[in-house]
């Protein structure tokens, strides 16, 4: 077997550069981290990873001990431990106990052994102290989750009680009676609060109900026992209780072979998400975010317990006002992901209101025409609108919402302030409701700057750790370095990218690094560029072009595209557009942040009511539907942009577009200078000018100073 004496000899290299190189540390050059790498490869020699930790005490590992996994409420908790953990640097090994004490007790010793940071558990175990006596993790990482052991002293779980009085109301609402309980053990901490809702609540409003319980464990059982509740034919039940929807599944399953009655409902406990099931009634739970909770729990953050979401009803035929039936509601709207979300839910609209919605779906610059000429387009009821025109146009093309007499508040609570504020009002007036709000984010390739090797050939070249860009002087040294013509060992052939195809995207390459050196365009009393941090932006804006890939595009998808292509260490895009790439293989290496400078521009639109639609009716229902948590849900689930607060909770959502956390901070710093003291200004038309000019710069017709001022004074003649 080859040895560390072995390697050092065959690279020409000392025992202890060898030593640092194995573990990971030491002041080592590429060169020689290379020549021991090729030497290890070669006599075969792997690394002792478990005398490693031994060595080094505490590891950055945890176990998780589940029951199992084919329960969502375990699945969705591993799925979300996972995402978080992960991204923290944490690894994670998965155990199932399959609710066996003994075989739990074994797994309890071989994970002694590895020193784990932390533990985290659902316990068959009646006591903590096996845990605690046995494991040498400090007793504060030991996290019990949904089963609280005697003595446990780390416990978190959701609010069962409050999701057993929920329910109890619906039984109580709908005059149920005679009711079927299939739940977890009655050992089980999260099952007996469960319990305790539904039976306080029916005490305390004096409700007489008869409940036929039954318990079982996660187990081939189970299914066996949901025939139970139709054992007896002369039994009919006015609603089933399950406490998941494996049982719900179960018990329609020996409903459908076990007997002659027609299945009641079921009133399940689920995750987050909803999916249409026929006879189920779904209460949704926080399983994936609790997860989110536990991170912070390891990491010594503050906890906050996550709200249950509660009931999701949406049964295949809902009332409506007859008197919109037929009524057609004209939509013009972008071509974006959200607008092919919209196209796939449509039907559903259509078929619990009776009301059409005809989509009318043209480019950027057609909409801004018809904008322009709206007397020629009176046919036209709702108009997505860029967030940049709000102010300029919404006052001449649109009808207040108040109009509508729709329930504003109850919308707006669902959104951030900011987002309420840049999307909706202007003048203190609310003309339009947030389409897909979006701001800007760098997205970078997580697997390169984690790698050792490529973080010390930075280091050698820069004297600096390769770090993600906190300013656009790093961003433009990083893009430098990951520029393969410049650095041949890069492992990607740009470190950006450049996309020029038209002027307002010119613009936006500009006034997002004019941004982050404190420049506004609003410096007078009309928007002027100031021209001392302008010039240092083109400076800077001057070198990144020269390093960058240069795409001659209309719009960002083809910079995605290349940075998908793994061609492209960075990326600045508005988020919205990023999520083609949530089912893509390149995913679990992305790695997400706030801009450089941290001053994002704000991107995305608004929907308002043209001024000539008489259709106020069908406009309301149609907003009640497109803007109720259900369906926000599903447009963010085929990758459109809501931004709604309820979106940030639901797990399955985070884990296909994880940089959504770091977007919602963003909202607070988004910019785009869409008005002057409450006065509106045309920003397209500023920032074609700005765009326009910069191209010419770019072709060198012009010096930097020549063309600062050129724009200035465009500026000055359509504003003074």
């Amino acid at each position: 077997m080859a040895t560390i004496k072995d390697i050092a000899k065959m690279a020409g290299v000392s025992h202890g550069t060898v030593s640092n190189v194995l573990n990971g540390r030491g002041n080592v050059s590429v060169k020689k981290i290379k020549l021991v790498e090729q030497a290890a490869q070669a006599l075969g020699y792997q690394l002792n990873l478990q005398a490693k930790f031994l060595k080094q005490g505490t590891t950055k590992t945890i176990s998780v001990l589940l029951p199992n996994i084919t329960a969502e409420q375990y699945a969705d908790l591993y799925d979300g431990l996972f995402s978080y953990l992960n991204r923290l640097g944490y690894g994670l090994t998965l155990y199932l106990t399959y609710d066996s004490k003994e075989f739990e007790l074994q797994l309890i010793q071989e994970i002694a052994v590895k020193r784990d940071y932390a533990v985290i558990v659902v316990s068959a175990l009646d006591s903590a102290q096996s845990y605690y006596q046995t494991l040498k993790v400090d007793k504060e990482k030991i996290i019990f989750v949904y089963r609280k052991p005697k003595s446990a002293l780390k416990f978190i779980s959701l609010d069962f009680e409050k999701a057993g009085h929920d329910i109890a109301c619906e039984m109580i609402k709908n005059n149920y009676r005679h009711i079927g309980l299939f739940s977890n053990s009655d050992q089980h901490t999260h099952s007996q609060s469960f319990k305790k809702g539904l039976e306080q609540t029916f005490k305390q409003q004096n409700y007489r109900v008869e409940i036929n319980c039954i318990t079982s464990i996660p187990s081939n059982s189970t299914y066996n026992l949901s025939f139970n509740f139709f054992a007896n034919e002369q039994v009919e039940y006015d609603a089933i209780i399950t406490m998941d929807m494996e049982r719900a599944h179960f018990v329609r399953n020996a409903n459908y072979f076990g007997s002659l009655q027609s299945c009641p409902p079921i009133y399940t406990l689920t995750n987050h998400s909803f999916f249409y099931e026929n006879h189920f009634y779904q209460y949704h739970m926080n399983y994936g975010i609790l997860s989110r909770q536990i991170a912070n729990l390891i990491e010594d953050q503050p906890v906050t317990l996550p709200e249950n979401k509660g009931f999701t009803l949406l049964p295949d035929s809902l009332p409506h006002d007859k008197t919109n039936d037929g009524d057609t509601v004209n939509f013009l709207i972008l071509p974006s992901p959200s607008t092919q979300a919209v196209v796939k839910l449509l039907p559903h609209f259509s078929k619990i209101s009776g009301i059409n919605v005809n989509l009318i779906v043209k480019p950027f610059d057609e909409i801004y025409h018809i904008l322009n000429h709206i007397e020629h387009h009176q046919y036209l009821d709702i108009i997505r609108i860029d967030m940049a025109g709000l102010p300029w146009f919404a006052p001449s093309i649109f009808k207040p919402l108040s109009e509508l007499q729709i329930d504003l508040s109850n919308i707006f609570t669902r959104y951030t302030p900011e987002i309420i504020d840049r999307f909706s009002y202007v003048n203190n007036i609310a003309y339009a409701l947030p389409f897909d709000p979006s701001v800007q984010m760098l997205f970078y390739r997580k697997d390169l700057f984690d790698d050792p090797l490529i973080k010390r050939a930075y280091f050698e070249q820069f004297r600096q750790q390769l770090d993600v860009p906190a300013n656009f002087a790093d961003f433009n040294q990083i893009s430098a370095f990951f520029n393969r013509q410049q650095n041949g060992e890069s492992q990607v052939e740009f470190g950006s990218c450049f996309t020029s195809g038209n002027d307002e995207l010119i613009a936006s390459e500009f006034l997002v690094r004019y941004y982050a050196q404190g420049g506004k365009l609003f410096n007078q009393p009309q928007p002027q560029l100031d021209t001392a941090i302008a010039l240092t932006t083109l400076t800077q804006l001057h070198s990144f072009i020269k390093l960058a890939k240069n795409i001659n595009a209309t719009w960002w998808q083809d910079s995605v595209k290349l940075f998908e292509q793994g061609k492209l260490a960075m990326l600045i895009v508005y988020m919205n557009l990023f999520s083609c790439i949530n089912h893509r293989n390149i995913l679990p290496l992305v790695g997400y942040a706030k801009v450089p400078g941290n001053k994002p521009l704000f991107g995305g639109g608004s929907l308002g009511v043209s001024k000539y639609s008489q259709k106020d009716a069908a406009i309301k229902s149609f907003f009640e539907w497109l803007y109720s948590p259900e369906i926000s849900e599903q447009i963010a689930l085929l990758g459109g942009a809501t931004a709604q607060n309820s979106i940030f909770q639901n797990q399955r959502i985070i884990n296909s577009y994880p940089w959504l956390t770091v977007a919602k901070q963003q909202y607070a710093n988004g910019i785009r200078e869409n008005s002057i003291k409450g006065k509106a200004v045309n920003l397209r038309c500023v920032e074609n000018i700005i765009g326009n000019y910069l191209s010419k710069w770019m072709a060198k017709q012009y010096d930097s100073k020549q063309v600062i001022d050129l724009i200035n004074d465009e500026i000055k003649k359509q504003y003074c």
